[in-house]
């Protein structure tokens, strides 16, 4: 019995490996096949890509957005240093002013240097949070115009699948499927459209 399981398991050993040498030694290309439940016709997949690079340089929405948030960055880091500048200028401040300070003095400065350091770092904490959270309704607003136009560029079903283009995200890609002139200029067109 031991003999006629040990005889199974390599026969199906040696067909695993005759349908695996098989497989990838064959020069065809690899396609995906779509079924069409309404037909019996199988087609591959049309596909086409978006390079996130070239949108984000040439969609003027974006770089408006991107402008604004820029702004608001710099805005919140200037806050921060005048800020911690008033905080360092204050204890050195009641440093200078320590050894000639009594006891209650002394203790009155490190509460106010406490209460301004906890200040600082609550502030610094707000402004992140509101950078943060600027930052991705500006994401998802973008994102959500990008949608939008691709289901309205897409409409007559052209592409199963329309995919970004980071690099580094895809090793090959074939410049024929790529569509972003088409999605930057559209995109501009209602930014300019929703503009007037």
């Amino acid at each position: 019995m031991k003999k006629l399981s040990l005889i199974v398991n390599v026969v199906l050993l040696v067909l695993v490996g005759i349908l695996y040498y098989l497989y990838f030694s064959s020069k065809r290309p690899i396609t995906f096949i779509h079924t069409n439940k309404d037909s019996s016709i199988n087609h591959g997949n049309k596909v086409a890509y978006i390079d996130l690079d070239s949108l984000e340089n040439n969609y003027e929405y974006y770089k408006k957005i991107k402008a604004e948030f820029d702004r608001k960055q710099e805005a919140s880091n200037d806050e921060i240093i005048n800020l911690q500048k008033k905080y360092q200028a204050r204890a050195v401040q009641l440093q200078e002013k320590g050894p000639t300070m009594n006891q209650q003095d002394q203790e009155s400065a490190m509460k106010e240097i406490n209460q301004m350091q906890q200040t600082l770092q609550n502030k610094k904490q707000a402004l992140d949070n509101e950078l943060f959270n600027y930052n991705s309704k500006m994401k998802e607003d973008i994102l959500k115009k990008i949608q939008n136009f691709l289901k309205e560029y897409n409409k007559d079903g052209r592409y199963d699948y329309i995919f970004s283009y980071e690099p580094g995200f895809m090793f090959y890609k074939d410049t024929a499927l790529n569509i972003t002139r088409d999605v930057v200029t559209g995109l501009n067109n209602e930014y300019f459209q929703d503009k007037k």
